[in-house]
């Protein structure tokens, strides 16, 4: 157990420990005040330098920006100094004109002249003037340079071209593809400076005086052969729409040859001059078109290509006109002409239209040329109806030899020609309405039609309706014809004749058993009710005929006359009637053979009875006895020959 010395012992360290503890406390406990004191006096003195610094340091700032500011003017002065020489550094390079084999040093000086024009203009120093005229005539010298190398460029492959010898317009050849970027990038170019010369107008202007050229050239041969194909063709005498025109002239030339010239060649689908033009138009236009969006920049592309195609849609339109005139003055037959042309027409019309976008404009040529086409051919159905139903004028009476008249003849093959444009047809007919050529004709005609086409709602009936009324109208035509023969067997000749023909013509187009409307033939759309009307009218002339060749035995029945004055007289009717048969044109081996049949059937029975009922022997009879039987039928029999 401790003992109590050793307790005080401890507790005496303790306090002392404790002693100096506190004194240490207090000698930091001043320090620490003598270090605030000093920090104070430190934060006072900073203060106080703080104040001094600011002007200095503000004073360094505005020093430190007047150095950058004299630094940049110096630079400036310097590139000023260089755009007020940049004129005189390239005046020689581009005087003397831009290398076709290296076009970007050139093109380079012009860059420089360009950004120099644009700083002096920016700084509008008086000082600058000069500089800047000097520079604004070389850019104009350097421009005009480059505009004629591309002049020189387009024109290398712009001397014309056949377009008919190319099936579309992507075969059409224009320029080589190297040409094609040197011209595009020069043009681009060109446009890109525009600024200061505007010289995209003058970059259009000189594309399109040149391409315009060239496809003017190209298509100078379908104006000519169109103009030619007029000159040819046409008649002597007013047009219509002019003075002196009368529509119910008696010497109207364009229906003088359609009912007096047999033609059975007029016309070959597709072989139109003015068919091919448009054709050949629109090919060469989207060629073009091509050709124009590889080479302008886009913002002009349109505009020069509307441009380029100005003229030569413009000399189109005035062929196009001059057609329609002629259309207006000629034969029925070149209504031929004017379908196959409207067709053409109306197909390409479309591609015209987005390519030119003569939708929104006002004056469109080829939508007028449209419109009158349309309409001439129209009143062309009701021409035909009302020549038809007053055929025989001066000038285009029959003539008297009993043969198919030419009105006849032209007007079926009108038809078979015709009805090659059916599904063009049915869409003119189906708006015009049922029965519209009929409307011209006199109401107290007796001839004019009574049906109506199977669905007036329907093109291809109401075309139907129009092509049996011009079959009826046809023969109504060989009636009045008829009545102008001086003969009375010539008259029974020539209705049979052309009635004959009417009907073998119906016969032979009768090809469609399904009602097939592509195969369908002119006997298949005019029908056999027509047919049997021709049939019957034939067989009611064969009648009329044979009674003319009765008439010749008139003087059998006499009994005033003794046998051998009846066989005078009869020789001499005889041998007139068959002299006059002789003058008779009978060129159908089908319609001589009925016609030599029935003049047999009708003479050679009733002179066998004669013989036998008079079998006089007499000197007299005998000399009257000029022919047997057997004689007249081989007489009968040659008396068509040529």
């Amino acid at each position: 157990m401790p003992s109590d010395n050793n307790y005080l012992y401890n507790d005496a360290e303790e306090e002392a420990e404790l002693e100096f503890l506190r004194e240490s406390l207090e000698q930091m406990d001043n320090l620490a005040d003598k270090t605030t004191q000093l920090l104070k006096v430190f934060d006072i003195r900073l203060k106080n330098l703080g104040r001094i610094i600011a002007p200095i340091y503000k004073s360094t700032q505005k020093l430190t920006r007047l150095y950058d500011n004299i630094e940049k003017s110096i630079g400036s002065l310097d590139d000023i100094m260089l755009f007020f020489n940049v004129s005189k550094d390239e005046s020689e390079t581009i005087r003397a004109g831009p290398d076709e084999n290296e076009l970007l040093p050139y093109l380079d000086s012009i860059n420089r002249l360009k950004d120099a024009s644009d700083a002096l203009k920016q700084m509008d120093l008086d000082s600058a003037s000069q500089s800047r005229q000097e520079i604004r005539e070389l850019l104009h010298i350097g421009l005009g340079n480059l505009s004629q190398l591309f002049s020189q460029w387009l024109k290398q492959y712009s001397g014309g071209v056949d377009p008919a010898a190319y099936a579309n317009a992507s075969e059409i050849p224009t320029f080589p593809m190297d040409s094609v970027k040197l011209l595009g990038m020069l043009a681009t170019y060109l446009n890109l400076v525009n600024d200061e010369v505007s010289y995209d107008l003058k970059l259009t202007k000189t594309y399109a005086s040149i391409r315009s050229r060239h496809l003017q050239k190209s298509l100078a041969q379908f104006g000519d052969m169109c103009n030619g194909y007029i000159r040819a063709n046409s008649f002597d005498g007013p047009m219509p729409g002019q003075r002196g025109y009368n529509e119910s002239s008696r010497s109207n030339p364009a229906e003088v040859r359609f009912c007096t010239i047999r033609n059975e060649h007029w016309y070959e689908t597709g072989m139109s001059p003015f068919a091919q033009y448009t054709v050949n138009l629109v090919k060469l236009f989207q060629a073009e078109r091509d050709l124009v969006r590889q080479i302008m920049p886009i913002v002009i592309s349109e505009e020069t290509f509307l441009a380029t195609a100005d003229r030569p849609l413009e000399a189109f339109v005035s062929v196009g006109e001059n057609m329609m005139s002629f259309f207006l003055s000629s034969p029925l037959y070149e209504v031929l002409h004017a379908l196959d042309v409207y067709g053409y027409m109306l197909e390409n019309d479309t591609i015209l239209e987005s390519l030119l976008s003569l939708q929104q404009n006002q004056n469109n040529g080829v939508a007028k040329l449209l419109s009158r086409l349309q309409l001439h051919i129209s009143k062309s159905f009701t021409a035909l109806i009302y020549l038809l139903h007053n055929p025989f004028k001066e000038g285009t009476m029959p003539k008297q030899n009993g043969g198919i008249h030419e009105l006849a003849f032209n007007t079926l093959t009108f038809l078979l020609y015709l009805i090659g444009y059916k599904d063009l047809l049915t869409n003119i007919f189906l708006p015009l309405g049922d029965g519209h050529w009929n409307q011209g004709l006199l109401p107290q005609d007796s001839s004019a039609v009574a049906h109506y086409a199977s669905d007036p709602n329907d093109g291809l009936s109401i075309f139907q309706h129009y092509l049996r009324d011009v079959v009826d109208a046809l023969s109504h035509m060989i009636d009045q014809g008829g009545k102008q023969m001086k003969r009375p067997a010539l008259q029974f000749v020539f209705l049979i004749n052309n009635h004959s023909y009417v009907a073998r013509t119906l016969r032979d187009t009768m090809y469609s058993g399904d009602e097939d409307s592509q195969s369908l033939g002119l006997g298949d759309l005019v029908g056999r009710s027509a047919l049997m009307q021709i049939e019957t009218q034939i067989e009611r002339s064969r009648k009329g005929y044979i009674a003319t060749w009765k008439s010749v035995m008139s003087s059998f029945p006499a009994a005033s006359l003794s046998p051998s004055e009846k066989l005078t007289m009869f020789n001499q009717g005889f041998d007139d009637m068959v002299r006059s048969q002789k003058a008779y044109e009978v060129f159908d081996n089908d319609v001589r053979a009925m016609l030599i049949s029935d003049a047999a059937d009708a003479i050679i029975p009733d002179y066998e009875s004669f013989l036998r009922q008079n079998p006089d022997k007499s000197p007299e009879f005998a000399r009257a006895m000029k022919y047997t039987p057997r004689d007249i039928h081989r007489k009968i029999s040659s008396m068509l020959d040529d």
